[in-house]
C-alpha cells in the first residue's frame, strides 16, 4: 500500500491534495471518458458482439496518426538512426513502463527471434545476425520483474528511469527510444531527460497534447524543456553533443477512460515496430543478396503499408466471422469467471504477447495477480500462461531471448534516488532471481485445475500450434473442468477439435511479424476488457475495478468516484482514502475500492450514466 508511513485517510487526503498536485490528472485528455465507449457496458450487457465492436471502434484514429507521423523527418531519423545502430553495433534501448514496458520487451524479443532465426536460413552472416540481435533491448521501470506483476509506485520517481538508463552503460551514438505512453509516467520522463544529458539520440514518442503536457505537468515540461534547448541550438548551428527528438501519437481518449493499454501501447507498438521492421529491411537488402532475400521471405512493408495493415486489421476484427469468434470468446470466459473457474491459455510462440495482457489485467480490475509457483497462501489470478513445450527455467529464456534484467538496488541507492521513506524501508523485490519464482512453463500446477470451472485454452496463431504443442494441450485436458481452442489469423483449414473459436484475419508476415502481435494485442485487449465490462467490472467506460498501485491511479481512482457520485474531487478523495484505509489486507482484491466508496455513497450501477 502506497501511503503507509501516513496513519489515517485524513491526513492523507491533506497530504495529496497539498503535495501531489502534479498527480491531480483531471485535464489529461488520456484520462478521461471517450464518448465513443460512453455506452460500453450497457452494449455489452446486451450484445457481446456490439460490445466488443464498440471497444475496437475507439481504434479508428490509430492508422491515420502514425501515417501522419511516418511522412515527417523526426521519424525519417528515427528509422535511419536503427540502421545506423545496426551497422555500427550501436545500442537501441526502449524504456517505458507498465503496459507499455511489457510491449517493449515484446518487441526486443521478437527483433532477437528474428536475426537468431535467420543464422539456420543464411549460415554464411550468422556472426552478423547474431551482433545484430543484441543491438535492440528494452528496459522497464521496476525491471523485468513488473513483466508479471506490477511494481508499485515506481513510475512515480524521474530518478528511477534515469539510474536505468545509466544501467544501460549508454552515451554518444547509441539510440534511447523513450516510449512514455501520455507524458504521465515520471520514470520515463527521467530516463529521456537522462538519455539526452548523456549524448544519446533520444526519441521521445507520447501520446497527449504537448501544450497540456508543458502547461501542467513539470515532469513532463523537463523533457520539452531539453527539446527547446536541442532545438534552439540546432537554429544556431551548435552541436553539443547533445540529441533529442520528439514523436507525437496522440489518438485521443482510451476506449476505458485512463486505460493507456489499450489504443496507446497499439499505437506505439505500430510505430515503433514499424521503424525497427524499415531499418531491418533497410540492412538486408543492403547486405544480402537476392537469393538470400528470398529465404529471408515475408514482405517489405513500406511505411504506409503498415498504417494500411492496420486498417485492414481494425476492420477484420470489427466484423464477420473474426468478431463472431472475438464475442464467442468474451462469453466464454466471463461463463467461465463467473462460475468462480479459471482460465490458463498456453501458446509457444506467443506466450510473451498473451502475458502482457493477463498482467495488465490486474491492475486494471483488481484481480489477484500471478502467484509464486511455491506460494501456496495467495490468491490464484484469473487467467495465467503457460508454455506446454518447456519447463520453467527454458521457457522464460524463449520469453526474454536475452538474460532477465532484475534491478539489484539496495536500501542506499533508493536513499540517493529520493525514493519515499515507505520504499526506503521496504524495498520491493524486483531482482533478476524474482522473475524464475513465478512458473510458466510445462510443469505440472494443480492450483489451475483443483476447483471446479477450472478450463485450458489453446492458442494457436497462423498454425503455431504444432503437433507437440496439441499433444500435450490434450493429454493435460482431462485434468480441467474443460477447455477450448482458439484461432488466430491464417487458419489452417484442418480442426484441432470440433468447436474451435476462430477469428481468421489475413495480414501481411513480415521479418518480426509486428502485424500478427499487434493482431494478438488487439484482439486479447478487447477479449479481457469486454469481459470485465460484461461481468459489471465496468461502469459506462469507466474502470472502476482499479487497483490503485500508483498516485497516477489514486487520482483516476478519485476522478472516477467523482465522476459518478457527482462529488467534489476534494470529498471523493477523502471517502477513497477512508475505504483504502479501512480495508483488511486479506480482501485486497474483494472488489476495488472505487466500487466500495461508490456503494457506500449510494452510486446505483445498474442507472444510466448521463
Amino acid at each position: 500500500m502506497i501511503y503507509k508511513t501516513i496513519t489515517n485517510y485524513k491526513e492523507a487526503t491533506k497530504d495529496f491534495l497539498e503535495n501531489e498536485k502534479q498527480f491531480h490528472l483531471g485535464v489529461i485528455p488520456t484520462e478521461q471518458s471517450n464518448p465513443v465507449t460512453k455506452n460500453l457496458s450497457a452494449t455489452i450487457a446486451k450484445d457481446t458482439a456490439k460490445g466488443v465492436k464498440t471497444i475496437l471502434n475507439a481504434d479508428y484514429r490509430i492508422a491515420d496518426v502514425a501515417r501522419g507521423q511516418f511522412k515527417t523527418p523526426e521519424f525519417e531519423a528515427f528509422v535511419s538512426d536503427i540502421k545506423r545502430c545496426m551497422d555500427e553495433r550501436k545500442k537501441v534501448v526502449f524504456s517505458s513502463v507498465g503496459a507499455s514496458g511489457r510491449m517493449a520487451i515484446q518487441m526486443d524479443g521478437a527483433w532477437r527471434t528474428f536475426w537468431q532465426g535467420l543464422v539456420d536460413k543464411i549460415p554464411n552472416h550468422r556472426y552478423e545476425f547474431l551482433e545484430i540481435a543484441e543491438v535492440v533491448s528494452s528496459f522497464t521501470t521496476g525491471g523485468d520483474r513488473a513483466l508479471v506483476r506490477s511494481v508499485e509506485n515506481f513510475e512515480d520517481y524521474m530518478t528511477f528511469g534515469a539510474k536505468q538508463v545509466d544501467e544501460a552503460e549508454m552515451g554518444p551514438g547509441d539510440v534511447l527510444v523513450a516510449l512514455s505512453e501520455c507524458g504521465l509516467s515520471a520514470s520515463i520522463n527521467g530516463s529521456a531527460v537522462r538519455g539526452y544529458e548523456l549524448g544519446c539520440n533520444t526519441y521521445y514518442l507520447f501520446c497527449n497534447p504537448e501544450h497540456i503536457l508543458r502547461t501542467h505537468l513539470d515532469r513532463a515540461r523537463a523533457v520539452f524543456e531539453c527539446l527547446d534547448e536541442y532545438d534552439a541550438n540546432k537554429a544556431k548551428g551548435i552541436d553539443n553533443g547533445k540529441y533529442i527528438v520528439k514523436i507525437p501519437l496522440f489518438v485521443g481518449n482510451m476506449a476505458v477512460s485512463g486505460s493507456t493499454r489499450m489504443q496507446v501501447t497499439t499505437v506505439e507498438l505500430l510505430a515503433a515496430g514499424a521503424a525497427l521492421e524499415a531499418a531491418a529491411n533497410r540492412w538486408l537488402k543492403e547486405n544480402l543478396t537476392e537469393e538470400e532475400l528470398q529465404v529471408v521471405g515475408g514482405s517489405f512493408l513500406s511505411l504506409d503499408e503498415y498504417a494500411d495493415a492496420f486498417e485492414s486489421l481494425n476492420k477484420q476484427l470489427s466484423s464477420g466471422k473474426a468478431l463472431k469468434g472475438l464475442a464467442k470468446a468474451v462469453d466464454f470466459e466471463v461463463e467461465t469467471y463467473t462460475q468462480n473457474g479459471l482460465v490458463t491459455y498456453i501458446t509457444h510462440d506467443y506466450l510473451l504477447d498473451i502475458m502482457t495482457d493477463t498482467t495488465e489485467r490486474q491492475p486494471t480490475f483488481t484481480l489477484p495477480p500471478f502467484k509464486k509457483f511455491k506460494d501456496t497462501t495467495k490468491e490464484v489470478s484469473w487467467a495465467y500462461i503457460k508454455d506446454p513445450l518447456y519447463p520453467n527455467e527454458v521457457a522464460w529464456q524463449h520469453v526474454f531471448r536475452r538474460d532477465i534484467k532484475g534491478l539489484e538496488w539496495t536500501k542506499e541507492d533508493y536513499i540517493q534516488m529520493n525514493a519515499s521513506q515507505d520504499i526506503i524501508n521496504n524495498p520491493p523485490k524486483v531482482s533478476g532471481a524474482e522473475v524464475l519464482e513465478y512458473c510458466i512453463g510445462n510443469e505440472d500446477d494443480p492450483s489451475r485445475y483443483d476447483r471446479p470451472n477450472c478450463k485450458l485454452i489453446l492458442i494457436d496463431v497462423n498454425g503455431s500450434a504444432t503437433p507437440e504443442i496439441v499433444k500435450w494441450y490434450k493429454n493435460e485436458l482431462p485434468k480441467y473442468s474443460g477447455g477450448a481452442v482458439i484461432r488466430f489469423g491464417q487458419i489452417p483449414a484442418e480442426k484441432i477439435t470440433k468447436d474451435e473459436i476462430r477469428i481468421p484475419v489475413e495480414l501481411p508476415r513480415t521479418c518480426t511479424d509486428i502485424m500478427y502481435h499487434l493482431l494478438v494485442k488487439v484482439a486479447f485487449n478487447a477479449l479481457s476488457t469486454g469481459t470485465m465490462a460484461k461481468m459489471g467490472r465496468v461502469f459506462g467506460n469507466w474502470m472502476v475495478q482499479v487497483l490503485p498501485t500508483n498516485k497516477k491511479l489514486i487520482d483516476r481512482s478519485t476522478r472516477i468516484i467523482a465522476n459518478l457520485a457527482k462529488v467534489p474531487y476534494e470529498k471523493a478523495l477523502e471517502e477513497f482514502f477512508y475505504s483504502y484505509y479501512n480495508r483488511k489486507p486479506e480482501d485486497e482484491y474483494r472488489e476495488s475500492y472505487v466500487i466500495e466508496t461508490l456503494r457506500r455513497l449510494g452510486f446505483d450501477p445498474k442507472a444510466d450514466i448521463k
